[in-house]
């Protein structure tokens, strides 16, 4: 076969596509140039108006080659090809939504029929069109969605990609799926244990063979002289891992950097001999785990990443029973849990200590919880893909108002200093500080959790109109795709009742899936009552919840399913979600489970990369009555969300709203600080795809505008504070960068405060304050607090 050169061309702003492919020995199929006149929706789209492209039959032509053309050396192809994704490119953009059609039965109804009227879009998507009727009819399940929509897109390149990336037992799992098996009869012949995230193993992967790379060799073979040896025991005997030039990139994509070097510890002293080479060679040095903080807190090019995990500790299925010793973690100091033999004194039993490698994941704490049966954390993150480090160091939380941080939690921090001393902080008032520190005190290693006895949760999970759930306050004009009249008794008492469980529940969370007509409420209490417990989500429904993650990143990255308008993509996935969460018709209309597996009743999500921004806002007094919480601004802010989301024809958000409502904190530097009344912690999510197409970071702009701008019964701005971990930098709050505005406003007492309990600890530790920003800062903290 004669190969001249393959051309593929595809601006996106002006479609013109030229494709060339051999076909035989002098022979080439040749597609003539297609042009069309409208251009590509802009970044900030104007409303009502996208653009009309009329691509698909083009695409679907070039789709059979696309591994071929993938395959291609750079020498071979064209040099512009590597940097986009073949068919990453919108094909149907003559779909213009009426903003009050935005109703997921009609867009089930619109996506229906246009493939009912494009048979070769409905061919590349086998099965999606019936079952969409019967999502849209109520006639399917979770599973049979999940398994006709794994079959939609089973050809696709993606999919062979990421199934590719499984092991085999999953990869037979999945197969027998797809052909009928269901999920009960496949954890009963296989059994199951949630795996590592695709994009973990990844990170993982990418970071060991990094070492193995000619560069990497090359790079290691000039430094051999002053390259370190970095050694994990007093004896010298055992060397750490380290990775030369290992690019690192977060979980959800918005940070990319080279370090210089990655070490992978595994003891104390292998951190304490590291930071002082550190120190000597004028290095920072940053640690993280699973790498789910989308804030760039991370280390920097050239400098020194300390990663907690690597790919075998990652993807070990922990033994329940006892994390220490274990046979899956041996000699790793870091992943322990050491249960106190006391009880609090006062606790009357209640509460004990435990003693937390920096990282135990959430996981692994959730299976020792269970096995042992008598001592859980009081609140966490959904997610259990986190490290306890990783979710100490940017003060995350969980939910319920009683609830205060996980920071708030913490009775003892351990910590390897600037001078490579393994040092600790117990006393209440510098734990403070030292509890949610950003990761400036140092290398954590251990953190002593304050525990609870085990408890039951009593969960009565409820899909609610939209309306009811968390009714809009007075004079709000809600949109018209999802608007309803109620009589003003119904919604004075769906006011109350979302009163009662912000107040008095024991966990209290809601969200809204785009679109949807209906609410997710997920909140319940909990009891000391054990009968009738069992572990949720039983196998069955885990595997679901799994699935269900893998195929919502499956698609995530699809560039057929991209190629969907976003309120398409939006439905089918939040349609998805729906079907997914309980209750499900009489099914899970109550749930008895332990207390551990309620705060994690999600086991899928880690899945699928999404973008977030999330804020913690004040719930601010009456102004009538001062000693009573104005739950009306929490209520505005849930509404302005989803009236944002109408706003925007291009389904920015396709993920969900989220809001929990929890307490305040003691924690210096946490959002929550202050908050007399609570905190509701309100965020949006969305896809990879919505952030490709250029509609994420407006619309984000546009939603904190709305959530920044509440003010108080005194007319000043409450002061609404970021998730630390989650996206804000880079954004503004009334034309100041936000960075700014933190340091200047909204920390502007919390951050002297918190830099002089730092100086106090370090004047009794033998370090300073320049100490902690010439070896653990970042650019982000020198700006805050440097």
């Amino acid at each position: 076969m004669i190969t001249k050169k393959y051309l593929l061309l595809i601006p996106l702003r002006r479609c013109l596509i030229f494709v060339t492919v051999p076909l035989g020995i002098g022979k080439k199929h040749i597609i003539k140039p297609i042009k069309s006149n409208a251009s590509v929706q802009s970044t900030i789209p104007n409303r009502g108006k996208v653009s009309k492209m009329r691509l698909l039959p083009i695409l679907l032509r070039v789709l059979p080659l696309a591994p071929l053309v993938s395959a291609l050396s750079s020498s071979q192809s064209d040099v512009n090809l590597g940097s986009r994704q073949l068919l990453d490119i919108p094909i149907i953009g003559d779909i213009i939504p009426t903003l009050g059609d935005l109703l997921s039965g009609k867009i089930l109804d619109e996506i229906v029929r246009y493939l009912l009227l494009h048979p070769e879009v409905d061919t590349a998507f086998p099965g999606l069109r019936e079952v969409l009727k019967l999502v849209k009819a109520e006639e399917v399940d979770l599973e049979g969605y999940s398994r006709e929509l794994l079959k939609s897109v089973q050809a696709h390149p993606k999919f062979t990609e990421a199934f590719g990336a499984l092991d085999k037992d999953l990869q037979e799992k999945i197969t027998a799926f797809i052909n009928g098996d269901s999920a009960e009869s496949i954890v009963k012949k296989r059994g199951f244990s949630i795996p590592p995230s695709p994009a973990a193993k990844e990170h993982f992967k990418r970071m060991e063979e990094s070492g193995t790379t000619p560069s990497s060799r090359k790079w290691l073979n000039s430094k051999r002289e002053t390259s370190p040896v970095i050694y994990e025991d007093q004896a010298k005997s055992k060397p750490m891992t380290v990775y030369v030039g290992a690019k690192f990139e977060n979980w959800g994509l918005t940070v990319q950097h080279t370090p210089a070097l990655t070490f992978v510890p595994t003891t104390v002293e292998g951190v304490k001999n590291l930071i002082k080479w550190a120190k000597d060679n004028k290095k920072r040095v940053r640690a993280a785990g699973y790498r789910h903080t989308w804030t760039n807190m991370y280390s920097q090019a050239d400098e020194i990443f300390v990663s907690m995990l690597d790919l075998k500790t990652a993807t070990a299925v922990p033994d329940p029973s006892s994390i220490l010793p274990s046979k899956n973690y041996p000699g790793n100091d870091f992943k322990v849990i050491e249960l106190g033999t006391q009880d609090v004194p006062g606790s009357g039993g209640k509460k004990r200590h435990a003693r937390i490698g920096a990282a135990v994941a959430n996981e692994d704490f959730r299976r020792w919880a269970i096995a042992n049966g008598a001592w859980t954390i009081s609140l966490n993150v959904i997610m259990v893909e986190i490290t306890f480090g990783g979710s100490n160091v940017p003060i995350c939380h969980g939910g319920g108002i009683r609830h205060k941080t996980i920071s708030d939690l913490v009775r003892k921090i351990e910590y390897v200093d600037a001078n490579g001393e393994h040092q600790s902080v117990t006393d209440p008032t510098q734990l403070k500080a030292a509890a949610g520190s950003f990761g400036l005190l140092g290398i954590v290693t251990h953190i002593t959790i304050e525990l609870d006895a085990m408890t039951y949760a009593d969960i009565r999970p409820l899909k609610q109109e939209i309306g009811l759930a968390i009714p809009p306050p007075p004079g709000f004009t809600v949109p018209a795709a999802i608007r309803k009249s109620y009589t003003s008794a119904k919604l004075e008492a769906a006011r109350k009742e979302f009163i009662r469980k912000a107040e008095n529940s024991y966990y209290s969370e809601w969200f809204w899936f785009p679109y949807q007509p209906k609410a997710f409420v997920n909140c319940w209490d909990n009891t000391e009552d054990s009968s009738g417990v069992s572990e949720y989500p039983i196998y069955p429904d885990l595997f679901l919840q799994w699935v269900q993650g893998w195929l919502g990143g499956v698609v995530n990255d699809d560039p057929l399913f991209r190629a969907f308008p976003g309120h398409w993509q939006a439905v089918i996935l939040s349609s998805l979600a729906m079907l997914a969460l309980p209750p499900n018709g009489p099914i899970n209309s109550q749930i008895k489970t332990y207390l551990i597996d309620a705060l994690h009743f999600r086991r899928g999500v880690q899945n699928m990369r999404v973008r977030d921004m999330e804020l913690q806002i004040p719930v601010p007094p009456l102004a009538s009555d001062p000693t009573k919480p104005d739950w009306s601004v929490i209520q505005r802010a849930w509404w302005d969300a989803i009236d944002a989301v109408y706003d925007d024809p291009s389904a920015p958000m396709r993920i969900a709203l989220e809001m929990r409502i929890m307490g305040d904190s003691d924690i210096i530097m946490a959002p929550q600080t202050n908050n007399t009344f609570g905190t509701a912690s309100i965020e949006v999510l969305t896809t990879m795809a919505a952030v490709a197409n250029g509609v994420w970071d407006p619309f984000v702009q546009e939603v904190a505008t709305r959530w920044m701008k509440y003010t108080g019964p005194d007319g000043a701005y409450l002061n609404t504070r970021p998730h630390w971990a989650k996206e804000w930098d880079g954004m503004k709050v009334r034309g100041t960068p936000w960075k700014q505005y933190l340091k200047e406003t909204s920390y502007k007492n919390e951050i002297p405060a918190f830099k002089a309990v730092l100086a106090q600890i370090g004047e009794a530790q033998g370090w300073t304050l320049k100490d902690l920003e010439d070896r653990f800062s970042v650019p982000l903290l020198d700006y805050l607090f440097f």
